[in-house]
This record gives structure tokens, C-alpha cells and sequence, in this order.
């Protein structure tokens, strides 16, 4: 082995252990959902999704790069840390670090499963506020499983739903495995946190119903289908779509403008609910419940093909 020694451009400042103040910070950033709050920023790991978030505008407050604290070849320092540390203004960044495989995976989690040269970055949160919502959005009231919670983000921004609402920060858009689960996609799509005193006011001023996803009850005696009118619940097929009850002085038709709230089943519904529509996908006696990103997602879908054909039936006219 030659005496070469990689040489590290002089921008990027070396990491040495999980005690140093920068560390310390970053760390935090991925396990505290207050911390990533009060300081306004979040991680994010990937070549990938950092090129998009860059090409997107994002601000990018510091790059870390992964690499051998003292590299004797080139051949050692790869791609995608390689393109990183050759070309930092590919990346701009506040400011730019090195750290060894151990340090990057104490700051970004084992679950993480970084590479041997990996980047991540420490990004600005958007400021996302929601002034006109469309026909379509999300409420995530008290949804607390990170994974779901980020398979519904990215299903709900690939169907073109237009926002989302947490009702509190229990629903933890942030997180990091919720940005793994959605791709990227809480970052990107439109959501802010409205609490249930603001909550009813925001739909009654923009003249949102909302509808409340929840299983479809045993002792319910007639639902409605924009498909199929009114039936007898069970007589209500697994195959037909989804169908709306719990209607009290409201009006029997499909909504101008839907706000679908999902919640965890165990937490349930806020109670300020309890006289609003209720959404549900019929199942087979055999299966209880969907977990909340299936059923959620099988909603979304739904509705989507209900919008559609109202329109398509009022172009015809």
C-alpha cells in the first residue's frame, strides 16, 4: 500500500465522536420531535431525495458526507459521498462535515441502515399553511404509527389529494420513519396543524364536510352508496365500493368538498365528531378491520372515482 493519503477538501470539517456539539444536534434532530420543532429542521438521508429536495428549492442547513477518518486511496471514498465531497456546490449547503460509518449510523439510527458512503443532510422544515384548500383533504387525527402514517402521506399526495390536517402533534409528519414511509412526501405536501377549536370553524368557512372513516357497525341499520342509494347494511357486499351512514339532518348525496379523517382505532375519534358522516369499506365477515393506511388509502381511491364520475355525469348533462 502506497503512503498516499486522500486529501478532503478543506470545506468540510470532520465529525470525530457522538459527544461533539454538531453530533449531539443532529442526533436530537432525528429522536426529538420537540427539538426538530424549536430548531426548524429536520434529517434527511439519501442521495436521491436530497437532489430532489435541492431541485425543489429547499434549504439545505448542513451536508454530512460518510467517510473513512483516514482514507489511503482514492478508490476508498465512493459515489455517493465521492460526488459530494468533489463537487460540494452540486449540494449548497450552510456548511458541510464528514463523518465515519459508526458516527452516521448513531446519528441517523440503525434503522436507517446507511451505506459506507452515504449523505444526509440537515434540511429547513417547510412553512406549509393550507389558505385555500381544494375538494379533497386529509385529517390525521391522533394517527401515531409512523409507517402508516407516511404510507398515507405519499398515497394521499400520488392521488392528488390536495392537503392535510393533523389535529395535533401526536400525528408526527416529521419523524423519521415517517419520511422514509412516504418517500419524502411530508416534506413536500401541503399539511399544518389545526387543533379541533379551530377545526370545525376551518371546514365551516370553506365549506368542507367532513367525513370520518371508521368500520362499518353491526347495528347500523341502512348506509348509502352513490353506486347502489340505500340498503341494509347486511346486505352490504365486501366488493361495492365504499358507504357512507351516520347522515342525521344532513343531506343524502356525495359532498362538494370532503375532508376524510382518519384516526387510530385504539385512540378513536374526537367526540366533536360523533354527529358527523361516517365513511366505511364493507368487508368480509371473516376480516374485522383494515389497519388505518389500508383502509385509508382504499377510501381515498374511492372517493376519487365518486369525484370523477359526478363529474363526468354533470359534463354530460
Amino acid at each position: 500500500m502506497s503512503n498516499y493519503k486522500y486529501i478532503f477538501p478543506s470545506i468540510f470539517e470532520r465529525l470525530h465522536n457522538a459527544k461533539s456539539v454538531k453530533s449531539k444536534h443532529l442526533i436530537a434532530l432525528r429522536e426529538s420531535k420537540h427539538y426538530r420543532l424549536e430548531k426548524q429542521a429536520v434529517l434527511i438521508q439519501g442521495f436521491k431525495a436530497l437532489k430532489e429536495l435541492r431541485d425543489q428549492g429547499f434549504e439545505f442547513k448542513s451536508l454530512i458526507a460518510t467517510a473513512k477518518n483516514k482514507p489511503f486511496e482514492d478508490k476508498e471514498v465512493k459515489f455517493p459521498a465521492k460526488q459530494v465531497i468533489q463537487h460540494p456546490d452540486s449540494f449548497p449547503a450552510k456548511s458541510y462535515y464528514l463523518a465515519n460509518i459508526d458516527l452516521t449510523r448513531k446519528i441517523l439510527g440503525t434503522a436507517s441502515r446507511p451505506g459506507l458512503h452515504e449523505i444526509f443532510a440537515e434540511i429547513a422544515l417547510p412553512q406549509h399553511k393550507i389558505t385555500i384548500p381544494g375538494d379533497r383533504i386529509v385529517v390525521f387525527d391522533k394517527v401515531n404509527d409512523y409507517e402508516s402514517l407516511g404510507t398515507l402521506i405519499r398515497t394521499a399526495k400520488g392521488l392528488g389529494w390536495d392537503s392535510g390536517i393533523a389535529t395535533s402533534n401526536i400525528s408526527d409528519l416529521y419523524n423519521d420513519r415517517t419520511i422514509r414511509a412516504s418517500n419524502c412526501s411530508s416534506l413536500t405536501w401541503p399539511h399544518e396543524i389545526i387543533g379541533f377549536n379551530h377545526l370545525l370553524n376551518f371546514f365551516k368557512k370553506h365549506e368542507i364536510t367532513p367525513v370520518v372513516a371508521e368500520v362499518l357497525p353491526k347495528d347500523v341499520q341502512e348506509a348509502w352508496s352513490p353506486d347502489y342509494g340505500h340498503f341494509n347494511t347486511k346486505k352490504i357486499k365486501p366488493d361495492s365500493g365504499v358507504w357512507f351512514w351516520n347522515f342525521k339532518d344532513k343531506k343524502v348525496q356525495l359532498p362538494n368538498k370532503v375532508a376524510l379523517v382518519l384516526s387510530c382505532e385504539y385512540h378513536g375519534v374526537h367526540e366533536s365528531l360523533d354527529n358527523e358522516i361516517r365513511v366505511s369499506v364493507p368487508l368480509d365477515p371473516g376480516v374485522n378491520s383494515l389497519n388505518i393506511a389500508s383502509a385509508g388509502s382504499i377510501i381515498m381511491a374511492e372517493l376519487n372515482r365518486l369525484f370523477r364520475q359526478r363529474a363526468i355525469n354533470k359534463y354530460q348533462k
